[in-house]
């Protein structure tokens, strides 16, 4: 037996027709290898995963040969074409569906030119359709499946965050922490766990690069939302300094005094009150 093959026209009969979505089968693919499937202009969407083996795949003008472990999205309107390899042909779980529905999906999740995604799992997600297919009379079950089909291209899109993550430099990592936790309390140690790298190390890479050390870095993104904060909001002084992390309201002030030569307080009012002073946020 090449292919097990579940038909899903029963859930995709109960779909509201605005919805423009269109479950036509699912199944999985035991090895073969003189397996290929060719598609001129295909009107169909797969999603695959390779569950051991592998294959060759050609989407458009995309080439590549994913493996055991690997998801890929072939989207319709495009020229498809993919074979079993040879030597180790695959098996593999899938769904075809269509409709304007996957397309604004593969959009809304960026994933509209990418087709391969190494290390992707989604075997669970693809199960699940399966079940369905062969329990069409679930509760709720073409609800089900359109939610499976959000849940399969959420992961697709996070997959492409973890690869940007994976290809930063350590002092990006770093930089990104500071970004995401400008208000918490952040600690050399903590930005040497995300860089994955020594406290020393990771101190003096960040230094090398932006030429201060992070305490400093992390001090001047501090006063610059303080001000930020003083010009925009009506939040008490003592209440911008609990926000930003600082315990001491006067260690705040005096904090904020050394850096720009002005007391919180005066730093408002000056620009508020259409003064002289300051009109944008100091450089630290």
């Amino acid at each position: 037996m090449k292919e097990k093959i579940f038909q899903m026209k029963t859930i995709s009969d109960t779909l509201p027709p605005h919805l423009d979505l269109h479950f036509h089968m699912c199944g999985t693919t035991y090895p073969h290898r003189n397996y290929f499937i060719n598609r001129p202009a295909s009107g169909i969407c797969c999603i695959e995963y390779i569950v051991s083996g592998r294959g060759h795949v050609q989407i458009g003008e995309q080439r590549f040969s994913p493996c055991a472990g690997d998801t890929y999205f072939l989207l319709q309107g495009l020229d498809q074409f993919y074979s079993s390899d040879k030597k180790s042909p695959w098996e593999k779980i899938w769904i075809n569906l269509s409709g304007s529905f996957v397309t604004r999906l593969a959009e809304a999740y960026g994933v509209q030119n990418i087709f391969h995604f190494p290390k992707l799992d989604v075997s669970d997600l693809l199960q699940k359709f399966q079940y369905y297919a062969t329990h069409p009379e679930t509760p709720n079950a073409a609800e089900k499946c359109t939610a499976l089909v959000h849940d399969v291209f959420f992961r697709m899109s996070q997959s492409l965050c973890s690869e940007a993550e994976a290809e930063k430099t350590p002092v990006q990592a770093m930089l990104d922490y500071i970004d995401r936790h400008e208000t918490d309390v952040i600690r050399l140690e903590q930005l040497a766990q995300v860089c994955h790298k020594s406290p020393s190390q990771a101190e003096r890479l960040f230094r090398a690069e932006l030429g201060m050390p992070p305490y400093r870095y992390v001090l001047k993104r501090k006063i610059e939302l303080a001000c930020q904060l003083l010009i925009e909001t009506g939040m008490s002084v003592r209440d911008v300094a609990s926000y930003l992390g600082f315990e001491d309201e006067f260690y705040f002030s005096g904090l904020l005094r050394r850096k720009i030569g002005l007391s919180p307080s005066q730093y408002r009012a000056q620009h508020t009150t259409g003064g002289d002073g300051i009109k944008e946020s100091p450089s630290i």
